[in-house]
């Protein structure tokens, strides 16, 4: 997997696009370009995951530690377009508490 980051003029938010499998094979690639765009942006990180197939507990631990470093920067992090067994999975595990996941464009919280 190799994480795609996505440039905005103004920045309203740092956009890191993922595609495939977010698992142990590639956590480390995702983790230093989170990690960077964490740490070289003010704007919040918005981590799309529409194109993910598969996320297993390395992935979301992954996801658990950009969160963390996002806090400790004073940061945040939000998921967006999270796949239908992602979401399942984030509820299964209790994560939807920790980490922050935008609702489908026109549904309302």
């Amino acid at each position: 997997m190799q994480p795609i980051p996505v440039p905005h003029a103004l920045e309203p938010e740092r956009l890191v696009a993922l595609t495939g499998r977010l698992d142990a094979s590639s956590v480390g690639d995702v983790r230093a370009s989170l990690y960077r765009a964490i740490d070289q942006s003010s704007a919040p990180v918005v981590i799309d995951l529409s194109a993910v197939h598969t996320i297993d507990a390395t992935g979301l631990g992954m996801l658990i530690g950009a969160q963390r470093r996002a806090d400790a920067a004073g940061r945040s992090v939000v998921l967006r377009g999270v796949p239908a067994r992602v979401t399942r999975l984030l509820r299964a595990t209790r994560l939807d508490r920790v980490l922050r996941v935008e609702a489908p464009a026109g549904l309302s919280v």
